[in-house]
C-alpha cells in the first residue's frame, strides 16, 4: 500500500484498518474522498483484505464539510462536482465495509457512514443530515442510501427536521447495527470484521454483490440530481442565511428568496 496524506492504511488478520487523520472534527472534501476511493481500490487487488474498518482519529467521525474553508463550494460552476465523483468510487468496492462511528456523523460526514456495509458507534454518537437547516439539498447519495437503511420515513424526519440521532435512537431505527461503549468501539468492531474475515472471502464477495445490486449505479445516478439542486439552491438567500447562521452558531431566519 502506498502512504497517503489524510488517511493512515494498515492490514492485520485480513482487516484493513483506514484512519482518517484530520481531528478533531474530520471535515471532509473531495481530496480525502479520493484518497479513501484510492485505498479501496489498492486493497480490493489484496486477497489478503477480507474486510475494511473505516474509522477516524479524534473527538468526531466526519463532522461534514468546513464550509469556512471549503474550497469546493466556493467552486461557483460546479460545487461538489469533483467530490461527487469520488464519492461514488466508494460504493464500488467489493470488500464490505464496516465504518466505526465515535462523536459526529454530520451531513457529508452521515453519507460517509452510510456508504458502509455496517456501522457501529457508541452512545455519545450523533448523526445529523443537517442539509435544510443549511438551505441546501442533501448530498453523498444520501437521498438513496438513507431511505434504504433507515426507511422512508425515519429518512424525512431526520431530512425535513436536520434533527441530531443520538446512538440508541439510531440503533433503533436501524441506522446503526451494533451499540457499544466509548472504551471498547475499536475492540468491539474488530471484533465484527473478524466473525465477517472468517467466512470465505469470495462467497462474502458475491453474496455481497447480490444483496448491494444496482446500488453503486443509482448512486451514481442520484448525486448528479443532487449537484443540479445544490447548485440551484445555492443561489438562494436562504443558503446564504443557512451557510451564515451555521458558522456564527444562531438559529436561521429564512426568507424563501
Amino acid at each position: 500500500m502506498r502512504d497517503f496524506d489524510d488517511i493512515s492504511v494498515n492490514l492485520n488478520n485480513h482487516i484493513a484498518t483506514i484512519t482518517i487523520q484530520r481531528p478533531p472534527n474530520n471535515f471532509f472534501d473531495s481530496f480525502l474522498i479520493q484518497q479513501i476511493a484510492d485505498a479501496y481500490v489498492e486493497l480490493d487487488e489484496i486477497d489478503d483484505c477480507r474486510v475494511i474498518l473505516l474509522c477516524s482519529e479524534g473527538k468526531n467521525f466526519c463532522a461534514g464539510a468546513n464550509f469556512g474553508e471549503d474550497k469546493d463550494m466556493h467552486n461557483k460552476s460546479h460545487p461538489y462536482s469533483k467530490l461527487y465523483d469520488q464519492a461514488v468510487r466508494l460504493f464500488r468496492t467489493n470488500k464490505p465495509v464496516v465504518a466505526v462511528v465515535q462523536g459526529a456523523a454530520v451531513g457529508g460526514g452521515l453519507g460517509l457512514a452510510l456508504s458502509a456495509d455496517f456501522r457501529i458507534a457508541c452512545p455519545e454518537a450523533r448523526f445529523s443530515a443537517n442539509f435544510a437547516k443549511l438551505g441546501f439539498h442533501p448530498g453523498f447519495g444520501s437521498s438513496v442510501t438513507l431511505p434504504r437503511v433507515v426507511g422512508l420515513q425515519n429518512s424525512a424526519d431526520m431530512l425535513y427536521t436536520a434533527r441530531r440521532v443520538k446512538g440508541e435512537e439510531a440503533l433503533e431505527m436501524g441506522l446503526v447495527d451494533k451499540i457499544t461503549s466509548k472504551e471498547t468501539l475499536m475492540d468491539d468492531s474488530i471484533k465484527f470484521a473478524s466473525e465477517i474475515a472468517s467466512s470465505a472471502p469470495m462467497a462474502i464477495e458475491s453474496i455481497r454483490s447480490t444483496l448491494k445490486g444496482d446500488l453503486a449505479d443509482r448512486v451514481e445516478e442520484v448525486v448528479a440530481w443532487e449537484l443540479s439542486e445544490q447548485i440551484r439552491l445555492q443561489k438562494t438567500e436562504d443558503f446564504k442565511e443557512g451557510i451564515a447562521s451555521s458558522l456564527e452558531r444562531r438559529d436561521p431566519k429564512f426568507s424563501r428568496k
